[in-house]
């Protein structure tokens, strides 16, 4: 059954008119344009027009070249953030005689409509696409700045991600993507002062000289040729996970412990593990993804104190593609809560006959490409931490929160979704913990690609309209990656990506970022399960 059906965060209440007016380069009409238009239109009370400047800036010629290389070499086809879709541009009205209320400035031209209220996004300092194609070459961390008149000291930020740093066109989608709601949360959000109707200064574009962009392009077709000779030799990198028993003490308390390693076999990896405590037996549930299927699945693996674990057996599979099995116990069920972003929506399963059979119970949220549903329970109710996946950006580098008042409820958006827009900081990577007195959250660190790391964030604010963490430590290993983190009933599990096939075990380690207060309570435990017993710990 469907519980209900929710909108995705573009969508606000009615209010009043707001006549919003896109400046556009005639050279540059670009399909993340139309995306922006198309979603301010769908908010109730938005009026939407474009205007074209006078003056052209378009994208170097060999920037076109290396757009069109990337396609044939990997064979990308269409509906890309960069596409030109001049035709459904020009079809926007033209703006009103008079002032319109907000000029979004995606031209860099000298001359804007007359508009009360003025945003500018720049990429890594530099206005238009190019700025994106500089930070992507150069190897910096990808950056929106959104320059708005009405708060001039305070741009609005974004940190997002890339799904393959070493292809242009991947960078500007996922970049170009996150810049959307960005803008969208600007407009939503209220200013602390009057709009001045004057754009700020613009920041010159650098120059993007022939030779090195030809040398980029060069570079990454050949990086790409020795991964896929590596690939062929060593078997490549894959997902695995690491596991280790420890009653008294956890890795955050520790500081270094070893862990041994689980993979799959050569039809399969794992990753996303979760542990769970049923009877006296230890499982680990986890993603299993199926290379002959081209999909994820549920299996679960039983853990044995004596070091020994048995092979993934599937629990649960879907047409689409499902990971991050977060299981918990609530009124004498068992459940699970699977990531099925593919499938648009949230589902909540309840164990039949535990650990083996699953039943798909109740449909939480439809309509939203989400990803990594966390739940906690906190303040008489749960809240529910997603990553939605927009346009074709990745799904690692935002973050929103919903509440409802029961594990089946009517879900709420926060006030002011998306609350966090930073690759580094937003993706869930395991179940809420108490630990040294602090409430913290495992993140996946994707600012330099994929799992990277997994950082912990201790929660500072968590209401209706509120909402603060602040980084406070981090999980290194090495060479290789990580980008989930759970302990439960002295089982502590995380994932590992890199070349562990072989791999028997991996010492991990775990640093303070800050300061953090001294233990006082039992540490590394989930926050609130079971919630039989609801505490509000903030």
């Amino acid at each position: 059954m469907v519980l209900v059906k929710t909108v995705v965060f573009l969508k606000s209440a009615v209010r009043t008119t707001m006549r919003i007016c896109l400046s556009l380069d005639p050279s540059r009409p670009l399909r993340w344009h139309l995306w922006l238009a198309e979603a301010l239109a769908e908010v109730p009370g938005n009026e939407v027009s474009c205007a074209f400047a006078a003056g052209r800036r378009p994208l170097p010629l060999i920037c076109h070249l290396l757009l069109e290389l990337e396609r044939l070499v990997y064979g990308f086809r269409g509906n890309g953030a960069t596409d030109p879709v001049e035709a459904a541009l020009r079809s926007l009205p033209p703006p009103p005689a008079d002032q319109v209320d907000v000029v979004i400035d995606l031209s860099g031209a000298e001359s804007l409509p007359a508009g009360r209220r003025v945003l500018t996004p720049l990429f890594n300092g530099v206005p238009g696409e190019i700025g994106v194609m500089a930070a992507v070459a150069n190897d910096q961390d990808l950056l929106v700045d959104l320059h708005d008149t009405a708060r001039p000291s305070r741009p609005w930020m974004a940190h997002p991600a890339s799904v393959d740093r070493e292809v242009f066109a991947a960078s500007l989608d996922s970049v170009l993507s996150c810049a959307v709601p960005l803008i969208l949360k600007a407009l939503r959000e209220k200013t602390s002062s009057a709009a001045s109707g004057v754009p700020g200064p613009r920041t010159a574009v650098p120059p993007l000289g022939a030779f090195s962009a030809l040398a980029r392009a060069t570079g990454t077709v050949t990086s790409k040729a020795i991964k896929f000779l590596d690939i062929l030799a060593r078997g490549g990198r894959m997902w695995g996970i690491g596991w280790r028993f420890d009653e008294s003490a956890s890795l955050l308390d520790k500081g270094d412990a070893a862990f041994r390693v689980f993979t799959g076999n050569t039809d399969s990896y794992l990753a996303d593990p979760f542990p769970f405590r049923h009877q006296g037996q230890d499982f680990i549930f986890v993603e299993q993804y199926l290379y002959s299927k081209n999909r994820g699945c549920i299996a679960v693996v039983t853990a044995n104190r004596n070091g020994t674990a048995g092979a993934p057996q599937i629990v649960l599979e879907e047409p689409h593609h499902l990971s991050y099995p977060f299981v918990f116990e609530q009124d004498g069920q068992i459940w699970m809560i699977p990531e099925s972003g593919a499938a648009r929506n949230v589902s909540l399963y309840r164990a039949v006959e535990f650990p083996y059979r699953w039943t798909r119970e109740a449909c939480l949220m439809e309509g939203i490409e989400g990803y990594d549903t966390t739940p906690l329970w906190h303040a008489g109710g749960f809240w529910f931490f997603v990553s939605p996946r927009l346009w074709r950006s990745t799904s690692w580098d935002v973050l929103s929160l919903y509440r409802a008042e029961s594990l089946t409820g009517s879900w709420t958006p926060h006030a002011a979704n998306p609350v966090l827009l930073d690759a580094a900081l937003s993706r869930p990577a395991g179940a809420v913990i108490r630990h040294g007195g602090r409430t913290l959250r495992p993140v996946q660190d994707c600012a330099r690609g994929y799992g990277g790391a997994v950082t912990f964030c201790r929660i500072d604010a968590l209401g209706e309209s509120e909402f603060a963490q602040t980084p406070v430590g981090r999980i290194w290993s090495g060479a290789l990656g990580c980008h989930t983190y759970n302990r439960r009933s002295g089982l502590e599990v995380i994932d590992l990506f890199g070349h562990i096939r072989g791999l028997r075990e991996v010492t991990t380690s775990y640093r303070l970022l800050v300061p953090d207060a001294p233990v006082s309570e039992p540490r590394g435990q989930p926050l609130s399960w079971p919630v039989s017993r609801p505490v509000s710990y903030l």
